[in-house]
C-alpha cells in the first residue's frame, strides 16, 4: 500500500504549491443569476481588477480583501470564490474555503479547476464520498484532460474504491495506449483488492506489447516471487539471463529466488554479482544493500560480517568516487569495534576526493575519539586550509593545540571559530566552553568565567559547563553559594557521575559542611568506573577534616600511587594533616 499512499499524497497534498496553477481561470464573474446595476457593476469591476492586480505582485492579503468586496457585490461570482478559497487553504482555514468552494462549483460546474479545488478541500476534511461525487464531474466536462482524469483515478484511491480507479485508468489507457505506469499502478490496485489474476494478466499484457524489454521480464518474475510461484519466477529470469547474463538486475533477482528457495550459496553468489555488475547505478546497489546492513545484528540475516566486509570492498572497488559508501563502511567498521580501520576507510576516501567536508568531519571525530592528538593537529588543520569558513574544523583544531600543549595557539584558534559561527548557537556555544576551559588552564580567570557565562546563555544544562565553571569557583573560593547550585543542577541531570558528584562534595567541603560532603564523596567513590587520583584525594583530605586521620592517610597513599595527584600530596602524607594546594 506504500506505493499508493505516496501517488495520493502527491495528488492530493495541500499546501500552496500544491493548488492549480493557472492564474486565469474561466471568467464567469458575471452570472446569469444577478443583475447588477450601473452603480454596482462599476464598482464590482473596480474590486474584481484590483483583487487580480494584486494577485499578481503577489500581495496576497490585498488581493482577499479585493476578492472579497467583488463577491459582496456579486454573491454568483466564482472567480472570487475560487480566489478567496486558495488564499483560506494557504492559510489552513479548510472549513471557509468548503463553503466558498462550493458555491463557485455550483455557479459554474463545467470548470476543472473548480472541481479539482472543492474535492481537494473536502478530501482534506474528511468527507471522502463527497470528494469523490465531486472529482467524478471532471468525467462529464467536454475537454476533460488525461490529468483531469488521473486525478479522479487518485480521489477513488484515497477512499478505497480501487476498482473503481482502475475502471479511470482504463478511460486514459484507451486514449493514451498502454502505458507502463499506469499498468504498473493498475497492478498495485489489482492486488489491494487481491485480484491476482487480474494483475498477472496486467504485467503479461506488458510484456507482450515490449518482448524485446527484458526490464518488463524480470518484473513480471518478481511478481511472481512475490506471490509464491517461484517455478513461473524462475522461468522469467531464466529468459532473461540466457539472454542478458551481465544483466544486474536479474542478478539481484535471481539471489531473491535463491533465498526464497532457502539455497543461502546461490542466494551470496548472486547478490555479490549484482554488486559487481556493471550496468547497475551504485544507487540501486546500494539501497539493495541497506535492508540488510540495518538488520545486520539479526540472527535470521543470510549475510554475515565476511559478506558484508565483500560487499563494501566489491562497492569501493567499483565506485571507488562515491563518498557515501565509505562514510557507511567507517560506521559499520565502528560499530563493529573497528575504530582504526574505519579511520584508514575514511582517509583513503579523502585521498581520493578531498572537497567532501562531511567526510572530512566524520574523520576527525573518529580520529578524535581514538585519541590521536598529533594526527588531529596536523588533519584539523589540512581541512582548515580546505575549508577556511567551516567553524567546526577550526573547533577541532583549537582542541587538537590544547592538547598537545600550545594553549595560547588554541585560544586564538577558537576566537577565530567563533566569529564564524554566528548562524549556529549550538556550535557557538561550544566555542565559548572551551574558551572557558583554555582560559582558564592559563590562569585568565575573568576571561574564563566570562566565556562560561556565555555558554550557559545558550545552554543552562550544559553539565560539562556547569561542572567545570563550579569546580573552578570552588578552587578559588569565590561565590560558593552560586558554585554548589550549578554543581546540584549536574547532579540532577547525571547522579551518577563521579566527577560531578566530586565536585560537588567539594564545593560544601569548602563551605564547611564537613559531614554532607563526606556522604557525597562516598557516593563518587561508589560511582568511579576507574580510580581517580582527585577524587581519592579529595576523599582523604574530607575525611581528615572530619577527624579521621587515619581514613585520610589510607586514601592519601592510595592517591599517591595514580596519576594527576595534587603537588601537596606527598606533603599531606609526611605531616599527617591536610594541605590546601594553594
Amino acid at each position: 500500500m506504500r506505493y499508493l499512499f505516496l501517488i495520493v499524497i502527491v495528488v492530493l497534498g495541500f499546501g500552496c504549491r500544491s493548488l492549480p496553477k493557472n492564474n486565469n481561470p474561466i471568467n464567469d464573474s458575471q452570472s446569469a443569476e444577478v443583475v447588477l446595476n450601473e452603480e454596482e457593476q462599476r464598482k464590482f469591476n473596480y474590486y474584481f481588477y484590483e483583487g487580480n492586480r494584486y494577485k499578481a505582485l503577489n500581495e496576497t492579503n490585498k488581493s482577499f480583501m479585493y476578492f472579497a468586496e467583488a463577491l459582496k457585490i456579486d454573491s454568483t461570482c466564482s472567480s472570487c470564490a475560487y480566489e478567496l478559497s486558495r488564499f483560506l487553504v494557504a492559510n489552513e482555514n479548510l472549513d471557509e474555503a468548503e463553503v466558498l468552494m462550493d458555491r463557485a462549483v455550483r455557479h459554474s460546474p463545467d470548470n476543472r479547476f473548480y472541481i479539482n479545488l472543492y474535492s481537494r478541500i473536502l478530501q482534506a476534511n474528511k468527507k471522502g464520498e463527497k470528494a469523490v461525487e465531486v472529482s467524478e464531474k471532471l468525467l462529464t466536462i467536454d475537454d476533460s484532460s488525461v490529468e483531469d482524469l488521473y486525478f479522479v483515478s487518485q480521489v477513488k484511491i484515497q477512499n478505497g474504491l480501487y476498482s473503481e480507479a482502475v475502471d479511470v485508468l482504463n478511460i486514459i489507457e484507451g486514449q493514451i495506449g498502454v502505458n507502463e505506469s499506469l499498468i504498473f499502478e493498475k497492478v498495485q490496485l489489482y492486488l489491494e483488492n487481491d485480484e491476482i489474476q487480474k494483475a498477472e494478466d496486467e504485467l503479461l499484457s506488458l510484456v507482450n506489447k515490449y518482448p524485446g524489454n527484458n526490464d518488463f521480464k524480470i518484473i513480471l518474475g518478481d511478481f511472481y516471487l512475490e506471490n509464491g510461484d517461484l517455478r513461473k519466477a524462475y522461468q522469467q529470469y531464466e529468459n532473461v539471463f540466457k539472454e542478458e547474463p551481465e544483466n544486474g538486475k536479474v542478478l539481484f533477482s535471481l539471489s531473491n529466488y535463491y533465498l526464497e528457495s532457502g539455497d543461502t550459496t546461490q542466494f551470496k553468489s548472486y547478490l555479490m554479482e549484482g554488486f559487481r555488475s556493471e550496468n547497475i547505478v551504485f544507487d540501486n546497489k546500494f539501497r539493495r544493500f541497506i535492508p540488510y546492513l540495518s538488520g545486520k545484528d539479526i540472527a535470521e540475516n543470510p549475510l554475515k560480517k565476511d559478506d558484508f566486509q565483500r560487499i563494501y570492498e566489491i562497492l569501493i572497488e567499483k565506485h571507488p568516487y562515491q563518498t557515501e559508501v565509505y562514510a557507511s563502511y567507517s560506521e559499520y567498521l565502528k560499530s563493529e569495534g573497528e575504530e582504526k580501520k574505519a579511520k584508514s576507510i575514511l582517509e583513503k576516501s579523502l585521498e581520493l576526493d578531498a572537497s567532501q567536508p562531511e567526510l572530512w568531519q566524520e574523520y576527525l571525530f573518529l580520529i578524535s575519539s581514538l585519541e590521536d592528538n598529533e594526527l588531529l593537529k596536523n588533519k584539523s588543520s589540512e581541512a582548515v586550509i580546505f575549508f577556511p569558513e567551516v567553524p567546526l574544523f577550526r573547533l577541532f583544531q583549537g582542541i587538537s593545540f590544547f592538547q598537545t600543549g600550545d594553549t595560547v595557539q588554541s585560544i586564538c584558534i577558537l576566537k577565530k571559530g567563533l566569529e564564524l559561527s554566528t548562524d549556529n548557537p549550538g556550535l557557538k556555544q561550544r566555542f565559548h566552553a572551551y574558551l572557558g576551559d583554555f582560559y582558564y588552564s592559563v590562569d585568565s580567570v575573568v576571561k574564563s568565567f566570562e566565556q562560561y557565562e556565555k555558554a550557559l546563555d545558550i545552554d543552562e544544562n550544559d553539565v560539562m559547563v556547569l561542572n567545570n565553571y563550579s569546580y573552578y569557583l570552588s578552587v578559588i573560593g569565590k561565590e560558593l553559594d552560586k558554585a554548589e547550585r550549578m554543581s546540584a543542577k549536574t547532579i540532577e541531570i547525571e547522579p551518577g557521575n563521579s566527577t560531578f558528584l566530586d565536585t560537588y562534595a567539594w564545593i560544601l567541603f569548602k563551605k564547611g559542611q564537613f559531614q554532607e560532603a563526606k556522604f557525597i564523596i562516598e557516593r563518587a567513590i561508589d560511582n568511579m568506573k576507574q580510580p581517580s587520583a582527585v577524587i581519592i584525594e579529595h576523599y582523604g583530605d574530607i575525611l581528615f577534616k572530619n577527624g579521621d586521620v587515619h581514613g585520610a592517610l589510607q586514601q592519601w597513599e592510595k592517591a599517591l600511587e595514580l596519576p594527576d595527584h595534587s603537588k601537596v600530596l606527598s606533603r599531606k602524607i609526611d605531616e599527617k594533616r591536610y594541605i590546601d594546594e594553594e
